[in-house]
């Protein structure tokens, strides 16, 4: 048997340095805390009873480096993320202009070695960089960097600071194969945000815990007036929210184009590869999102463009180049980023919403070209126009006829069904009345507009937009409509009853409760 000298003086056959090796490469996350001694029983007892312990310690006594160093491995299996006191630290590891990930990274394992000497037991934070340099398998390839985290795992453990919502805890099973947001899912999504307003909670995060390249982030919205309402209900408290306190989205998956106003509500979402949207005619809801689309993208026409385009699937590359992402994170990994960003996340304020960027923006990696920036330059030709209001969508469709290119023909022959010509015009016209207007009266109108589309489609698109709007957000913020009886005594009554919309800000039911007082 041929013998293999591992260091001078001592040698090993082959067979017995493959089982060390095995034992060197084993790992179990339940012996993390334990001693070399307990390791190895545990390995002779239950993974290789034929080895033989004795010269196992032999060959590990020969080591230039231990394999296994306890008090390192009890820093590396530490808590930090539940160490008391810990995310005090955090802000002094973000208080930095460079957001290099290696530089963060350093930051933060300089941060958790102060707390662990400090807290827990002595620990040089030096010397453990210079174990962890030393021991490091040295990579074969050199771009291996860019998948070394991919087989890391979430902790799964929450943060008592970061109110996290998992999506997967409140959609509900799918139905004839299809999952949907039902009035019932909205609302328990709802009240699960509303917790984030608590002292506790430094930020929020939404996430779907049970999302691949085949199951959505956010299913299609329920085909309900009042599931509608509560949704937009659900994106009023989110924009609210986030003046506060940071909201940030772990987008992984797809979203229907009825459920997107709920991403566009967070002014922090991060992506991944498996993330898509397509604003496909949506017959039930074609004007959702609809102050997103008409006043967040930066190059005109971009947003008649997408609007209209039945084919186009919007994914990471695309939402980023569009300023709507923040972020992207390959999927694979996800869970491993996701915990650093939360623990970034629970950095006490007013610090909180810095950390959590510098966080994410470090652990994000280019998502792709994108197609969007690829046809700018016919967006604007040809779709700006539309949008400004200088052209109308059939002189844009006369255009692309005369046009005669590859693109301009797939583009007429996708919108050549007279249905989705009819959701286009549709939505040109609402993007061009909402450009110009507040929040709330886009909402209104797009409640408005929405209703009325669903009992008549018919109807031309200028007629659908001028849909009366004037009780829309009452009925979407479940509030008694503006006729309300107020006292003659009310010194505001007049004012209120001629311009009601001066009103919109004031709570109403408190309004009914004032009553003349007499100062004689």
């Amino acid at each position: 048997m041929s013998q293999i000298s591992q260091v001078e003086g001592c040698t090993f056959s082959t067979e017995e340095l493959q089982k060390f090796h095995k034992f060197y490469t084993w790992s179990s996350a339940d012996l993390d805390l334990s001693t070399v001694d307990q390791r190895i029983d545990y390995f002779s007892s239950n993974i290789d009873p034929s080895i033989d312990t004795q010269r196992l310690r032999e060959w590990l006594s020969t080591m230039d480096l231990p394999v296994v160093d306890e008090l390192y491995s009890r820093f590396d299996a530490y808590d930090f993320a539940h160490a008391p006191g810990f995310n005090n630290l955090l802000a002094e590891v973000y208080n930095t202009k460079d957001v290099n990930k290696h530089e963060l990274d350093l930051r933060m394992e300089q941060a958790k070695a102060r707390y662990y000497n400090e807290h827990v037991e002595p620990f040089n934070c030096d010397e453990y960089r210079a174990y962890k340099e030393a021991s490091a398998p040295k990579p074969v390839c050199p771009y291996q960097h860019l998948w070394d985290h991919g087989d890391e795992r979430s902790t799964g453990r929450r943060l008592d600071n970061v109110c996290v919502v998992d999506l997967a805890d409140y959609l509900d099973q799918p139905v004839d194969s299809k999952e949907l947001m039902t009035l019932a899912t909205v609302s328990k999504i709802h009240d699960a945000i509303r917790q984030a307003y608590g002292e506790q909670y430094y930020a929020i995060a939404i996430l779907n815990s049970n999302t691949d390249d085949s199951r959505p982030f956010l299913p299609p919205l329920e085909r309900q007036q009042e599931a509608f309402a509560a949704l937009l209900r659900l994106q009023i408290e989110l924009r609210q929210l986030n003046q506060s306190k940071p909201v940030v989205v772990f987008a992984s998956g797809p979203v229907d184009a009825s459920t997107i106003g709920v991403v566009l509500s967070t002014a922090d979402v991060i992506t991944t590869d498996n993330f898509s949207v397509s604003l496909s005619p949506v017959q039930e809801f074609p004007l959702a999102a609809l102050y997103d689309w008409s006043t967040r993208l930066e190059y005109p026409g971009t947003a008649v463009f997408i609007a209209c385009h039945p084919d186009l699937i919007l994914r990471s590359s695309e939402w980023t180049d569009l300023g709507l992402g923040q972020g992207f994170i390959a999927h694979r990994n996800l869970a491993s980023s996701m915990d650093r960003v939360l623990l970034a996340a629970s950095c006490p304020p007013p610090s909180t919403r810095d950390a959590l960027r510098k966080a994410y923006m470090a652990e994000s990696v280019y998502p792709g070209p994108s197609k969007i920036s690829v046809w700018r330059p016919e967006i604007e030709r040809y779709f700006a126009p539309v949008s400004q209001g200088i052209k109308s969508l059939d002189e844009l469709i006369g255009e692309l006829s005369e046009l005669d290119t590859a693109w301009a023909r797939k583009y007429l022959a996708l919108i050549d069904d007279k249905e989705w010509q009819a959701v286009a015009r549709l939505r040109v016209a609402a993007l061009r009345s909402a450009r110009d207007m507040e929040y709330s009266r886009v909402l209104a109108m797009e409640f408005a507009v929405t209703n009325a589309w669903t009992r008549d489609s018919s109807l031309p698109a200028d007629v659908l937009i001028k849909s009366p709007a004037d009780d829309s957000l009452s009925e979407i913020l479940n509030v008694p409509k503006p006729a309300v009886d107020i006292p003659d005594e009310c010194p505001f009554a007049k004012m209120y009853r001629k311009n009601p919309e001066r009103f919109r800000q004031i709570d109403l039911q408190q309004i009914t409760k004032h009553r003349h007082v007499d100062l004689q």
